[in-house]
């Protein structure tokens, strides 16, 4: 391993480019890979007769391996650093993009998925793993917000760009190129990230397997880990299984949208994702110069993405786009629960920490967008569209979810809240 003197380490733009870029192109992948079922489902479904109960499981096997792989990954990460363990697994992306081009059944379309959530299940934290070895710990909450950005120009990607690439190419086709795409992202990883083993960034070798499990363990008895992490799994972990693959086609059978409207409005209501990614970790670090506790703001942006969602459960849509673009735009604030997670552990448990909270979140997930399947399947599904009152039961359920999760932040918080806003 390459260890860097830290007298001769890269800072200010080197740093950018050296540590933030190349992690950026794999958070670009994750979210590419992640979202394109929202646009290609039209294909899938024909060319493999899916239902949406189907259609659903296949989308969210993604997140099913996704979360399987956050703790064991988070080990690896903390023993082994974020660059290696990041590059080698957009490689198992890679295969997982391939197996998903050549499938001929049901199966191999589970098992290319599968391998694809696995593959980038280390994209965004190894980045933010990365952040806190490099960074100081006052900017990590802006660097957070622009690695969101930076995944929202993957789930962009996936939108509209996809949407005309499927005019002059097959959908095969078009995982291939990804599965290119994930191979070129894993070596500029390897290639121009540097190693840096230091204290704080707990890749220390002596720790036995056992020790590491038990730290797990110490997390999820946390109560602030749960604090603060149930409103991000419920406000961010719904909106990311929702625009992963229904809010395509809600946006077809409830708002009306034809193949090129779907795909715009995505286009846009990703965009807005990425736009509040960076505003949140922006507003954040801003606030928090001024006293206001990183705390209340998360608070404040998970009250505001709860009540944007409820137009959309009841089915309005009338200015649906309004609606999804602030959703998705007050979800980034759920991201927050990252960096607020990471000033309440250890440094050397930053890889753990992280993880087992995705661990929670995109199982989740994978619920939102396999339960939604199920709960819409329960209608019947007229020329190829799906019920509007399946979209609202499953819908609305989410958002009773969110007010739930939201309500707990507040109730674990609520002392540290009040002494803010009295001060």
């Amino acid at each position: 391993m390459r260890e860097i003197n830290p007298g001769v380490a890269p800072t200010g733009a080197r740093l950018l480019a050296a540590v933030f870029l190349p992690f950026a192109a794999g958070y670009y992948c994750s979210f590419l890979f992640r979202n394109v079922n929202s646009v290609v489902f039209p294909e899938l479904t024909q060319a493999f007769s899916l239902s949406p109960g189907m259609l659903g499981l296949l989308t969210s096997a993604y997140f099913v391996t996704f979360a399987g792989a956050q703790l064991p990954l988070g080990m690896l990460m903390d023993r082994y650093g974020p660059r290696r363990v990041n590059a080698a697994m957009l490689l198992v992306a890679a295969i997982g993009a391939w197996v998903f081009s050549q499938a001929s059944g049901l199966p191999g379309l589970l098992f290319g998925r599968a391998l694809i959530g696995m593959g980038v299940a280390v994209c965004l934290m190894s980045s933010m793993t990365a952040f806190i070895i490099w960074f100081p710990r006052e900017r990590t909450a802006t660097l957070f917000g622009w690695m969101l950005l930076v995944g929202s120009c993957g789930a962009l990607s996936a939108t509209k760009p996809v949407e005309l690439l499927l005019r002059v190419m097959d959908w095969r086709s078009v995982f291939l190129l990804l599965s290119m795409l994930a191979v070129c992202a894993s070596a500029v990883i390897f290639a121009l990230v540097p190693e840096k083993l230091a204290p704080k960034t707990g890749t220390a070798t002596g720790t036995t397997m056992g020790e590491q499990f038990a730290v797990i363990g110490s997390i999820f008895r946390s109560r602030g880990f749960w604090s603060i992490s149930f409103a991000a799994t419920f406000v961010q972990g719904i909106a990311i299984g929702l625009l992963g693959l229904w809010a395509g086609p809600w946006m077809r059978d409830v708002a009306g949208l034809d193949r090129a409207g779907m795909a715009d409005y995505l286009l846009i209501v990703a965009a807005a994702f990425g736009v509040g990614g960076v505003l949140c970790g922006m507003l954040s670090d801003r606030l928090a110069r001024r006293g206001i506790s990183p705390v209340l703001t998360y608070f404040a942006g998970c009250v505001a993405c709860t009540a944007a969602m409820l137009p959309i459960a009841m089915g309005y849509n009338s200015g649906a786009i309004v609606f999804w673009a602030l959703f998705l735009g007050f979800s980034a604030f759920g991201s927050l629960a990252y960096p607020l997670l990471a000033t309440r552990f250890p440094a050397e448990m930053t890889g753990r920490v992280v993880t087992a909270l995705n661990l929670v979140m995109f199982s989740l997930a994978f619920v939102v967008q396999f339960g939604v399947g199920a709960i819409i399947n329960l209608w019947p599904v007229v020329e190829g569209r799906y019920a509007a009152e399946g979209y609202r039961a499953s819908f609305a359920l989410c958002w009773v979810l969110q007010v739930i999760s939201v309500a707990w932040l507040w109730y674990a918080e609520r002392g540290a809240m009040r002494r803010n806003i009295q001060n």
